[in-house]
């Protein structure tokens, strides 16, 4: 059990369309593993995330148990079909033809960045 004290990272709080898009609609671990890595390396002010296919399956790999074999990377195709569902639901946003001119993957997440508090609203004299 969590103790009481315990603050999320701002990356890790959802809004509902969010949840709901994650866990009802797609119900697809892979999915939800990517779509949490890219909110951890996107920009939290603007969301933007540049990248590639290779850099993300680096990114979902399993890391190396103490004992035992490692688990498998997601192959290429189940990469890509993991960004394809996250923008099928709009939780993600590309643009294919910039991304085909840079040669990189360009992604877009709901930004992050909150503003932060007024220090004379918190009780300094």
């Amino acid at each position: 059990m969590l103790p009481a004290g315990v603050f999320l990272p701002d990356f890790l709080r959802l809004e509902k369309r969010e949840l709901h898009s994650l866990l009802n609609t797609l119900r697809d671990p892979l999915t939800v593993h990517l779509y949490l890595v890219l909110l951890a390396h996107a920009d939290f002010e603007r969301g933007d995330l540049l990248t590639n296919y290779a850099r993300l399956r680096v990114l979902m790999t399993p890391p190396q148990p103490e004992r035992g074999k490692r688990l498998p990377a997601p192959t290429l195709k189940q990469v890509r079909r993991a960004v394809d569902w996250l923008i099928a639901v709009n939780l993600v946003k590309r643009d294919a033809e910039e991304n085909a001119a840079q040669g990189l993957l360009k992604l877009r997440v709901r930004p992050r960045a909150k503003k932060p508090a007024s220090k004379s609203k918190e009780g300094r004299v």
